[in-house]
C-alpha cells in the first residue's frame, strides 16, 4: 500500500509509458480534423467545454480498442453510436475529477512531465533521451508535443488523486493472511482430452451429403458486394522537409515555461505506525527514539504498516501533498535525521523521521533539446493544418482526385478490392469502409469527406468502380464446404463421446481408467496456483471455477477453444499460507489490494461529483 508513496516520484514514469496505450482509450488523439465533426463545443462539463471534434476523437481510438482486442470483429459492427455514450461517460468522468483535484490545489507543472518525459525509458536510445523516438511514439497515438503533454498533466492528476486514496487505507495482518489464503490458494486436479482433430479426419461424407449441405448453406457462399476506390493520403510525415528551430526561439519558449515552473522541495519520509496503540506503547517507542535506538530497527520491530514496515518504514519522497495535513505538517517541521514526536493521522499514531530533501531545477540545457522538437512538432501541425484545409476545399465536388492531388503536390492512389468486413492498408479503417460504401460516395459518386485514420494520417477517397455480389458454384467453395461438414458431423459425435466419458468418471471410475480404456492422453496437475504457466490454461481456468471438494472429486466435462472435449476432476484444495510468502509477493499482494479499494472509493467519489455536476450535451 504504502509502496506507492515510495515510488511517488521514481515510478510515475511507469504511468508515462501506460499512457501511450491506455490513456488514449479515455482521451482520444490530438487529431485535427475529422470526418463529421468540427470544433463546434458539444458537451460541457462544470463550465469546463469539450468539442466535438474531442468527442468524435475519443470514439475513434474506442473502436480501434474494441477492433484489437476482438480479432476477426466485423468493423462495420463497432457502430459510432453505440460507442458513443459509453466514451462521453468516461469522458464526464475523468473531467470531474480533474476538475475536483485542482480545486483542492493539486496540479502538475509542465517541468515535472518534462523530467518525467526525459526519465522514460521507452523514448530513450542507449540509455539518453531520444526526441525521434519520443516523437514517433505521441505521433502513433495522434498526438502533437504540447498535446500530449497536456494529456499527461490531466491523467498524472487523476493519479495524484488515486494515489491519495491508497495513502488513506492500510492492510492488517489479519487482512493480509485472509487475502494471502485465496489468492495463494493451490489445486490438484486430474484430466483427460478426448480430441476432435482425429474425429474429424474420420469423417467420410458422400457426393450428396456435400451438395446438400451445399445448397442448404448457400447464402454462406457468396461473395460480396466490393468496391475499389481512389485516395488521396496526407501525413505529418510528409511535412517535415525544410522545418527548423533558431536558438532564439528556443530561448523564448523557456523563459516562458520557467514562469510557471514548481521548484518545491521534495521530502522522503519515513514512519512507524501504530494502528490504535495504547499510550504505554506510545511512550516505549518515544523511550527507545529518545536513547538513540536505530530507527530503521524500530520500524522493523513496531510498525504495523505491512508495506513499508521490512524497509525501515521509508515512504518515499512528497511534494507537501502525498500524505495527510496533519503528516505533511509535521514533515516539513523536521531537519533531515530528525524523528518527531507523535503525530495522529485516521490511519493511526505515527513516529515521523525526514530521510533526504530534493530541491528541482529547471535548466537550458536539460530543456533544450526538447522544446526544439515541440517547436518543430507546432511547425508540422501548422502545416498540416493548411494543407488539410485545403484538402478539404478541392476535393468538395472534384470530379478527378488526380487532379486535387497534382494541386497539392501529393500522390492519389488505388485500393485493392475490398467488402464492408474490410481489407488491406486503408481498406482496414472503419471509417474507409464506412465512408466507401456510403450512398454519397457510391451512388452519388461524391469525394468523400475528410477521414482521419488516426497518427496524424487524413484521406480523401473517391469510387473508382463497384464489383456486384453473386453466389458461389460449389466447385469454388468445395473445400469449405467439407471442411464445415466435417467440423459439424465430428461435433455431434464427439458431444455423444464426450457425454460417455464424463458419465463413467461421475460415476466413481478414475480419469486415469477411463483414458486409458478409450485410448486417450491423461494428465495430472498438482499444487497448481491460478497463475501457474505451466499447465493447460483453460483447464486451469475450469479447474479454478469448480465448487471446492468435499468427500468426493467434482467433476465436469467442457469443450475447449479448438473444439477438444476436456473431462477435468478436482481432487483438493489447499489455501495460501501467508506464512510462505515473500517480502516482494506481500507488498505485491498489498498493493493490488489497495489498488481495487481505493478505485472502488474513487468510482464512488467519482459518481458522487458527476451527480452533483452542471453537465451540457
Amino acid at each position: 500500500m504504502l509502496d506507492n508513496f515510495r515510488d511517488n516520484m521514481r515510478g510515475i514514469a511507469t504511468v508515462i509509458v501506460v499512457l501511450i496505450g491506455g490513456i488514449f482509450a479515455f482521451s482520444g488523439t490530438g487529431s485535427l480534423f475529422l470526418s463529421g465533426a468540427g470544433v463546434e463545443t458539444e458537451l460541457v462539463v462544470n463550465d469546463e467545454q469539450v468539442s466535438a471534434l474531442r468527442i468524435q476523437q475519443a470514439i475513434g481510438v474506442e473502436k480501434r480498442r474494441i477492433l484489437s482486442e476482438n480479432e476477426g470483429l466485423d468493423p462495420a459492427l463497432v457502430d459510432d453510436e453505440l460507442i458513443r455514450p459509453s466514451v462521453v461517460q468516461q469522458m464526464i468522468g475523468r473531467k470531474v475529477i480533474a476538475q475536483s483535484a485542482r480545486e483542492q490545489g493539486m496540479g502538475i507543472s509542465t517541468k515535472t512531465v518534462s523530467e518525467l518525459l526525459i526519465e522514460t525509458p521507452s523514448f530513450q536510445t542507449d540509455g539518453r533521451f531520444d526526441q525521434d523516438v519520443y516523437q514517433y511514439a505521441i505521433r502513433q497515438q495522434g498526438y502533437t508535443s504540447a498535446t500530449f503533454i497536456e494529456m499527461v498533466k490531466e491523467d498524472l492528476l487523476i493519479q495524484q488523486v488515486v494515489q491519495g486514496t491508497i495513502a488513506t487505507n492500510f492492510v492488517t495482518k489479519t487482512e493480509l493472511a485472509a487475502l494471502a489464503g485465496l489468492t495463494e490458494q493451490t489445486r490438484d486436479y486430474y484430466y483427460l482430452t478426448l480430441p476432435i482433430a482425429p474425429i474429424m479426419s474420420a469423417v467420410q461424407l458422400s457426393e450428396d451429403q456435400i451438395e446438400g449441405y451445399y445448397q442448404q448453406n448457400k447464402s454462406q457462399y457468396q461473395t460480396e458486394d466490393q468496391v475499389v476506390i481512389d485516395y488521396i493520403e496526407l501525413n505529418a510525415g510528409l511535412l517535415t522537409a525544410g522545418k527548423s528551430v533558431t536558438p532564439e526561439q528556443i530561448q523564448a519558449r523557456f523563459e516562458q515555461e520557467a514562469e510557471s515552473v514548481d521548484t518545491a522541495v521534495s521530502r522522503q519520509a519515513a514512519h512507524i505506525l501504530l494502528a490504535d496503540p495504547s499510550a504505554e506503547a506510545i511512550a516505549e517507542i518515544q523511550a527507545k527514539l529518545d536513547t538513540g535506538e536505530d530507527f530503521t530497527a524500530l520500524a522493523k520491530q513496531y510498525s504495523e504498516d505491512v508495506g513499508s514496515a521490512d524497509t525501515g518504514g521509508d515512504l518515499g519522497y512528497s511534494s507537501g501533498d502525498t500524505f495527510p495535513e496533519s503528516f505533511e505538517a509535521a514533515l516539513a517541521a523536521l531537519e533531515v535525521g530528525q524523528v518527531s514526536a507523535a503525530v495522529e493521522t485516521d490511519a493511526g499514531t505515527h513516529f515521523i523521521k525526514l530521510l533526504d530533501t530534493q530541491e528541482q531545477t529547471f535548466e537550458l540545457a536539460v530543456e533544450s533539446a526538447r522544446i526544439e522538437q515541440e517547436l518543430l512538432a507546432e511547425q508540422v501541425d501548422n502545416a498540416l493544418v493548411e494543407k488539410l484545409e485545403m484538402l478539404k476545399e478541392l476535393s468538395f465536388n472534384a470530379e478527378s482526385l488526380a487532379v486535387v492531388a497534382a494541386d497539392l503536390d501529393l500522390t492519389a492512389q488505388v485500393s485493392s478490392p475490398f467488402s464492408r468486413a474490410g481489407g488491406d492498408g486503408v481498406a482496414a479503417y472503419p471509417a474507409v469502409i464506412k465512408a466507401a460504401f456510403s450512398p454519397e460516395v457510391v451512388d452519388d459518386k461524391y469525394a468523400s469527406e475528410v477521414l482521419d485514420l488516426g497518427t496524424d494520417r487524413y484521406i480523401v477517397i473517391k469510387l473508382n468502380k463497384s464489383i456486384s455480389a453473386r453466389q458461389k458454384e460449389l466447385s469454388e467453395v468445395r473445400s469449405a464446404v467439407v471442411n464445415a461438414l466435417s467440423a459439424t458431423t465430428a461435433k455431434q459425435i464427439i458431444a455423444e463421446q464426450g457425454a460417455a466419458l464424463l458419465a463413467s468418471v461421475e460415476a466413481g471410475e478414475s480419469v486415469e481408467a477411463v483414458a486409458k480404456a478409450n485410448a486417450l492422453d491423461w494428465q495430472v496437475a498438482l499444487d497448481v496456483k491460478r497463475n501457474d504457466r505451466a499447465v493447460n490454461p483453460e483447464v486451469l481456468n475450469a479447474a479454478f471455477q469448480l465448487q471446492m471438494p468435499a468427500e468426493t472429486a467434482v467433476t465436469e466435462g467442457f469443450y475447449a477453444r479448438n473444439g477438444d472435449y476436456v473431462v477435468a476432476s478436482l481432487q483438493k484444495v489447499t489455501q495460501g499460507d501467508v506464512a510462505k510468502l515473500s517480502m516482494a509477493q506481500k507488498a505485491s499482494l498489498i498493493y493490488a489490494t489497495d489498488s481495487i479499494n481505493s478505485s472502488r472509493m474513487v468510482q464512488a467519489q467519482q459518481a458522487s461529483l458527476v451527480a452533483g455536476a452542471e453537465i451540457k450535451q
